[in-house]
């Protein structure tokens, strides 16, 4: 008897050793679905080429998501929606973190949103570093409006991160993987904005290049 309530008392352990594990690996991904509120607004998972992307030789759609292939001549791209429109919103981006080209060469997948076009926007990315940043372009300038990188949030390459950014008025809210990481205000412009993700290495990488994935993309109303 006395055998058996021990057995006992080590399965509740092992039970309970499970659940927390489950707890801690799940924490750090949330999806975009999950996190979001209000009214959709645009949602894809890149099936198909029927979510108004543009069309381009080094984007590619399907089954798998979305993959952009970047190579030099060129060291970034800002790949924007081409049938929807949103200001105020919720937007949220799925995507994997690739590996550094190089050891002194990042590679960044970030959220681009309120983009009056291909040189003003706004992108909250990460790098393969762990990096994690908020910056703005306008007319062509970057402005780095926050470094927000912590070590304990740090993603790793290979792993899949969601990039959330809530506008209200001129007010910016970001967020990684769930976790909420700073309110900004911003100038926003007045025009029809766009939105989309942005992908970037430090510098140039010859052909076959870099792989950027991305699995899903949702803008909702907000609160």
């Amino acid at each position: 008897m006395l055998k058996f309530v021990s057995n006992g008392l080590r399965m509740t352990r092992v039970f309970q050793a499970v659940a927390a594990f489950l707890v801690l690996s799940t924490a750090a991904y949330a999806d975009c679905a999950s996190l979001q509120k209000g009214n959709e607004i645009f949602a894809d998972s890149f099936a198909d080429n029927t979510g108004g992307w543009p069309t381009d030789p080094d984007a590619s759609l399907g089954k798998t998501g979305l993959t952009l292939k970047l190579y030099a001549p060129n060291s970034s791209w800002v790949y924007l929606n081409n049938t929807f429109n949103a200001t105020d919103g919720d937007y949220c981006v799925e995507g994997t973190l690739p590996s550094s080209p190089a050891a002194n060469n990042l590679a960044y997948i970030g959220l681009a949103f309120l983009a009056k076009d291909a040189n003003t926007f706004v992108v909250f990315q990460v790098d393969s570093s762990g990096g994690i940043q908020l910056y703005r372009k306008v007319s062509g300038n970057w402005t780095q409006i926050s470094n927000l990188s912590r070590p304990s949030l740090a993603p790793k390459p290979g792993s899949v991160v969601t990039l959330r950014a809530v506008v209200k008025g001129s007010l910016i809210s970001v967020s990684l993987n769930g976790v909420d990481l700073q309110k900004v205000r911003v100038q926003v412009p007045t025009t029809p904005l766009q939105f989309g993700v942005y992908i970037q290495t430090d510098n140039n990488v010859p052909k076959p290049g870099v792989s950027f994935e991305f699995s899903k993309y949702r803008v909702t109303a907000g609160e």
